[in-house]
Parts: structure tokens; sequence; C-alpha cells
């Protein structure tokens, strides 16, 4: 063995060129598909860094009158669940909040937190790094306010000071003792809000909240008792359910319970597209074996006399095949080097990437695990593209060779060599559709229409409750900022509105409403729609078209009449045929009369990929709500005013915090970051098997052209013309081109019909995607035949028929 490892070192060395073209050609396969797997394997292979967590399960309410699988929990059900269930060890809840930290000289900030109950932490199996989590008595009524912060928060707020441990920190202007730190890999991901949680407090339970059942908020975490099975706590889950809905019938009919294991939760939506990407690096890998299998099978037609001399003195065929196979081993296990350095570099440009969706993110990395998958990729790849040279070559009746010279190797190696380049191609063929098929559809997800202007406009999110405060100071603050706002230079207007589009934290509100002289609904049946509170000129700075009568003017005030807007959706939903302005409606359960004064256009609240939906919206001088957010539309860039108009704020409320500020572009951007993830990646991927199998075209054309030298020297001499030749060796090219394309177009036929929830607006067998993908292949196969055959145009017929 040592023998045969000097020998393939030795060989390598002797052929530089051969052996760079194909370890760079593995380095990129292997670097690919390790980066690659990396990720899959922290996020989708690995459990979560807790105890036992194949234990953990998240607990939702099964909706199936609204056909959601998974919603999150109203706290009365949560209560009797914890009552009524034998099958967890422990169970907790928590609930998305958010504390102002104030105090110390510190700039006022947000800090995203939640209030968990008793057991959350019990069920998760967490440790701290530093002194304790909550105990039993820190959630009884009248104890002493204590925190857990988290690892980030404390090392960038506080620069891991454990001293932090025992201090108070002002939260919501009130004291709260740091009882402890939860460790780095502590991460949820986007378990219980849009955004991560960095500050726990406890969840003390009111008695109200027994009963509270029709409105659902908490997300619940539980650990199976040992010995308890998934389906066995979900069979007890389901009679529990079961009992609810006949004893609270008004709101438990048709809500169901849902166990869902951690880590199969944490993952989510992003599972499709990872398996997409590995599958996608998969093929690059397999093309990368292809490519390096018909170098080898070119490199080893040369080297037809070394084997023949083997046989000759005695080699078993065995024997050949082994040193063959050692070499191969060599120059996987050295390209693996070489991917193992791209790998590196891959995953942090996949963290760079990567969207705010994909949970633990940042503690992928190359470890020894990863390590370890790699050596086993170079030996599987070495296996694949070394054995086939190795059964050809180790041939022992390569010793008649010896009265020939030269060879080409005969048909059989030359069908192998066109086979490999089919199957380079076909796969090529299938990542570009793939890639094609993102690409248009982000081109077509970029084409919707979000029913606002995105150019120049700038929001800032805030929160207003102050202690104390009343309904007509909240209006007299933000009526009074705006018109400071609106005088700042560069602002040309400035509105606010308490549900904003694309905003990661935001208050939707669901209300039920009917129409004064119309048939009374049923109850459990009136239509609903999502109530906003806006001022007048918020239409006017998001560019929202108003379609019917008017929008909402200073006059509509709390002593003024109550009005409403609608928009399109709602209109089109329930009035189609008439133009509701005038029509009174019945707005929540207090039945609140408002008219219908304006009827404005649609907009798409989380995403372009979403339906509008129906809405109402009632004057922000005649409700008073303290959840709003600032638009600013700017006659230059809008975030060089972020600070002036923050500083408006604070001067009218200097502790106010800003839960989210960005430029309406951002926000937009932001929401497309999982989807041009994908693309981006994919259409990498994409590339370089393009690249690859070019290259192997190019190879194998080569090589072709180099084995029929005195054939075309012939041809020339006989008088065949330049454009002849060109046309003889391209259409051989073409002709494995169009092989492959037949083989291509089979296999994404089938495979990109898994594709389909990564797609908006684009079938998976999208007609275009792929004729173009077919067209930039063939494109690049001609190309990589076409530089051969001009060479081979170059031969001197005289020196060609002297060649052997």
């Amino acid at each position: 063995m040592l023998q045969d490892l000097r020998y393939a070192l030795r060989h390598l060395v002797r052929n530089p060129l051969f052996a760079a073209v194909a370890l760079v050609t593995l380095a990129l396969g292997i670097g690919a598909t390790t980066a690659i797997f990396s990720v899959v394997d922290h996020l989708i292979l690995r459990d979560p860094p807790f105890p036992n967590a194949d234990r953990v399960v998240t607990v939702w309410q099964d909706n199936r009158r609204e056909n959601n699988l998974r919603e999150d929990v109203a706290p009365g059900n949560y209560l009797e669940w914890k009552d009524r269930s034998g099958v967890f060890a422990a169970l907790g809840s928590a609930e998305p909040y958010s504390m102002d930290l104030t105090g110390d000289g510190l700039r006022p900030q947000v800090i995203f937190s939640s209030l968990v109950t008793e057991g959350f932490f019990d069920a998760l199996g967490v440790r701290p790094v530093r002194g304790r989590l909550f105990e039993p008595t820190d959630f009884r009524q009248g104890a002493g306010k204590v925190a857990v912060v988290g690892h980030g928060l404390w090392r960038r707020q506080f620069g891991g000071d454990t001293a932090i441990v025992g201090r108070s920190l002002l939260l919501d202007g009130e004291p709260h003792v740091v009882v402890g730190i939860l460790p780095a890999d502590f991460d949820l991901g986007l378990m219980y809000s849009v955004r991560e949680r960095e500050l726990w407090v406890p969840r003390l339970l009111q008695g109200w909240e027994r009963g509270a059942r029709s409105s659902a908020w908490w997300a619940v975490v539980g650990r199976l008792k040992p010995g308890v099975s998934l389906a066995q706590a979900q069979a007890d889950m389901d009679r529990v359910a079961a009992n609810l809905e006949v004893e609270y019938p008004a709101t438990n009919e048709g809500i169901g319970i849902t166990l869902v294991p951690l880590r199969e939760h944490l993952v989510g939506a992003a599972r499709p597209a990872l398996l997409t990407l590995l599958g996608a690096v998969g093929l690059v890998l397999l093309i990368a074996c292809a490519n390096v299998a018909h170098l080898q099978l070119a490199r080893g037609t040369e080297r037809v006399g070394e084997f023949a001399v083997r046989a000759a003195l005695g080699s078993e065929r065995s024997r050949l095949v082994r040193q063959l196979l050692t070499e191969s081993v060599v120059l996987a296990l050295v390209g693996t080097v070489g991917g193992l350095l791209l790998a590196y570099w891959g995953v942090d440009v996949v963290k760079v990437l990567s969207p705010g969706t994909v949970p633990r993110i940042d503690a992928v990395t190359v470890d020894a695990r990863i390590l370890g998958f790699a050596i086993v990729f170079a030996v599987m790849s070495a296996v694949l593209f070394g054995l086939a040279p190795a059964l050809q070559f180790s041939n022992p009746r390569l010793h008649e060779v010896l009265k020939e010279g030269r060879t080409s190797g005969g048909r059989t190696r030359a069908r192998l060599r066109g086979g490999l380049i089919v199957a380079e191609t076909a796969l090529a063929l299938t990542l570009l559709i793939g890639a094609g098929l993102l690409l248009r559809s982000f081109v077509a997800l970029l084409a919707v229409d979000p029913g606002f202007r995105t150019e120049n406009v700038l929001a800032l999110q805030v929160f207003y409750y102050e202690e104390g405060h009343t309904a007509q100071d909240r209006i007299q603050f933000f009526r009074e900022s705006l018109e400071r706002i609106e005088t700042l230079p560069g602002v040309r207007s400035a509105g606010a509105v308490s549900a904003a589009p694309f905003l990661a934290a935001n208050i939707d509100i669901r209300t039920m409403f009917t129409a004064v002289g119309e048939p009374t609904p049923r109850e459990g049946e009136e239509p609903q729609a999502y109530l906003s509170h806006a001022t007048p000129r918020y239409f006017e700075t998001l560019g929202i078209p108003v379609l019917r009568g008017r929008v909402f003017s200073e006059f509509d005030r709390v002593d003024a009449p109550p009005v409403a807007l609608i928009n399109e959706t709602l209109r089109l939903r329930y009035w189609p045929a008439e133009a509701p302005i005038g029509k009174k409606l019945l707005i929540g359960e207090s039945k609140r009369v408002v008219e219908v004064v304006g009827v404005v256009g649609d907009v798409r609240h989380t995403g372009l990929d979403t339906d509008p939906r129906p809405e109402v919206f009632l004057p922000h001088a005649q409700t008073g709500t303290g959840s709003m957010t600032y638009f600013l539309r700017t006659v230059g860039d809008p975030a060089t005013l972020l600070d002036a108009a923050q500083r408006v704020v604070w001067d009218l409320a200097p502790l106010q915090t800003f839960y989210q500020t960005g430029t309406v572009k951002q926000l937009v951007s932001t929401s497309l970051a999982s989807r041009r993830f994908t693309m981006i990646l994919l259409n990498a991927f994409a590339a370089i098997a393009l690249v690859m199998a070019a290259v192997g075209i190019y190879g194998v054309m080569s090589f072709s052209v180099t084995q029929r030298t005195h054939e075309v020297g012939i041809r020339m001499a006989l008088g065949a013309d330049h454009n002849s030749v060109v046309r003889m060796v391209v259409s051989d090219g073409l002709k494995l081109t169009a092989a492959g394309v037949a083989c291509g177009l089979a296999i994404a036929g089938f495979g990109t019909q898994l594709m389909s929830s990564l797609l908006f607006n684009i079938p998976p067998r999208d007609s275009v995607a792929f004729s173009l993908a077919v067209v930039v292949l063939v494109a690049g196969a001609l190309a990589a035949s076409y530089l051969p055959a001009r060479r081979a145009t170059r031969v001197d017929p005289m020196e060609a028929l002297r060649y052997e």
C-alpha cells in the first residue's frame, strides 16, 4: 500500500496539468457539498442543544375552523391542558413581549423578551451559564421582579461582565434583578415570534386567563415523560381537546391540539430550501466526479503501454485495480483538503446570504463531524470517478497493446467517455432548469405591486403607552410629533398607521363587523376584517390610491361623527356591485357605528407573495391607540433623516423606544431574503455545473481531435475544407449534448415537482425556464466543441500522415 501511495503521488507530480484540473474540479464539488451539508447537518440532522431534545415537543392549537394546523395557544386552553394531560414531565408557555431598557445613562432601547410560565425552562432542560433560572417563588403574586438575560444581550450590552448577575435593570420603568444568564446556544429561532428573544421574565398568571379561550397568543413547549411516545402523547391530547370541545363549544368547537417535535418546528419553512440546495450540490459533486472520471480515462489511454507491461510481467487484474483506485483515493483526499478550505469560506458566505428565517445559522461550522463526512465524500468520490477507469485499464489482455503502440482505447472506452459527458450534461441541465425556475419566480415576485410606493419612504415603529396617559393624550402626541416631523428639511409628507405593511413586529387586529340595514348573520358567522388606525396623510405618504370617496381629514376628530375607510378587497368581497360610500358599519363587539367615507387600494402586508386582506381603517384622532408606525416621504435618501425624526419624538417623550426602523425599500427587500438566498445559491451551483460540463465536453472533444489527428489529416489531404472539419467535430459534441439534454429534461420533469413550494406564480414545468436552460447549455456545448474543432483545422496534412 505504501508503494502504491508513493507511486500515486509521483504520478500527480509528473502530470501537473492533469493534477491541477482534477484537483480544482474535486475541490469545487467537495467544498460546495461540504458547506451545504454543514448547514443541513446543524439545522436538520442534529437535535437542538437541549438534554434529550428528542423528548421536547411544541404544542399548538389545531384550528380546523380556519384551516390553521399550527396556531398560537389561548391562555385558558393552555391551563386546561396542563391540568388534564398526563403525558408531560413539564409543560410551559411563553408570550412574546418587549420591554424598554432605560436608566444608567443608556439610550432608550427595546429588548425583545418573553413572559414565561413555570415549567418553560424545565421543559427545555436548559441550564444557565451563570446564576440560576426561575424558581417557583418567582411566579407568586408579590414576588420580587427578576429576569434572565440571553448570552447575546449579555455580551453586547454588558460586555460579558459576570457581575451583571445580581444587578438591577430598569425594564419598562420597573427594577428587575438579573438572576441568570442563558448559554450561547440557547436559540429557539423563530418559535415564539418573528424576532429572537433576548430576555425572559416570569409570567404571573391572572384569574381572567382561565377563561380566555377566544384569542390565542401563547407558545407552548413540553417535555414528554419517559416511555411516552409522540403517538401516545398525541392521542392523549386529542382526548383533552375533544373534552374541551364538548365543555366549551362557543370557543373550542373545531379546536384540536397538534404536537410537533422541537427540531422539526425549528427548521420550519427553511427545510425545503435547504434540502433543495443539498440536492443541488449533490449533483455538482456527481458532475465533478464524472469530469475527473473522463480525465482519468483520457490520462489512462496514454498509460496503456505501462499497464500492458505490468500485465505482461504478471500483475493480476486485482493488483492493477488496487493501484488505480489508490491513485483515485489520493487524488480525492488531496482535493478534499482544498475542498475543506472552500467549505470554511462557503459556510461564511451562506451565513452572510442567509435570511433571518433560518434558525441557529450562526452556530454552523465545519467541525470534526463535518471533517469526517468530508473524508467519506472523498472516498465515495474516488470510487465514483476511479472505478470505471480502473476496470477498463486493468484488463490483463492489454499485453496486446505492446504489438500496436498507441491506441485510442477502442469503442468501449469511447462509449464510456461519451456516457460520462451525457451524464454531466443531463445533471447540469437539471440544475440550470431549477435555477431558471427560481430566477423566473423571483422576477415574477418583484413584479408584484405591493399596493404602495417604496421609494424614499422611512418607517419608525413605536408603542406609546405612557403611564397615566389617556387616549386624548396619545392623539395629541402623534398629532404634534407628525407636525414637527413634517417641518424637517427634506420631508415631503408624514403619516402613521397601526398595522404597517412588512414590519416584523406588527399589530394585527381582526374584528367582526356588520352593515346596518342588511340581514344580521348568525352568531359566529359574522364577516371579519383587519382593523387599522391611521392619520390623515398616511395614505398620501405611502402612495395608496383613493378609489372612491375621500380619506380622513383633520376634521375627523373625537367630537365629529365616527367614520371609516375600507379597502378594495373588502368592498369586492361584500359589496361587489356597489360603492358603499355612506354605508353604516357596526364594528367589533361594542357595535361601534361608523360611516364608510372612502375606499382605498389594497396593500400586501406580510409579503409580495401574500394576497391582500380585507381591512377597515378608523381615524387615529377618534381612537387614540398608542401602537403606531410613522412613515416619512422624503426628497432624497430617507435613511439620512432617521436621527432627526427620532430626536423629534424624544423631545416629546424622552424615554420612548423604537421597535423597528428602516426604509420601506429595505423592509420589502428583507421579506424577499429567503427566496433570494435559495435563488443565489442554486444559480451559483448551476453556473459551476455549466462550467464543469463545458470543460468536460471540451476535454472529450480535445481528446477526440488528438486521437483522430491521422483521420483529419487524410480528410484534409483529400480536399476537406476547414468548415467541414469544424462541422464534423462540433456535430460529435452536439450529439453527446443532445443525448444529455434528453436525459436532463426527463430528470428535470420529475425533479422540479419537488420545488413547487419554492416557486411563485411559475409552474414547475415552466416552458420558458426549460427552453432557456436548454439554450444556455447548448451554447456552452457549442463553445466547448468549437475550440477543439478550430484546433483541428490547423493540422498539417503531411505531419498528420506521419503521426503514427
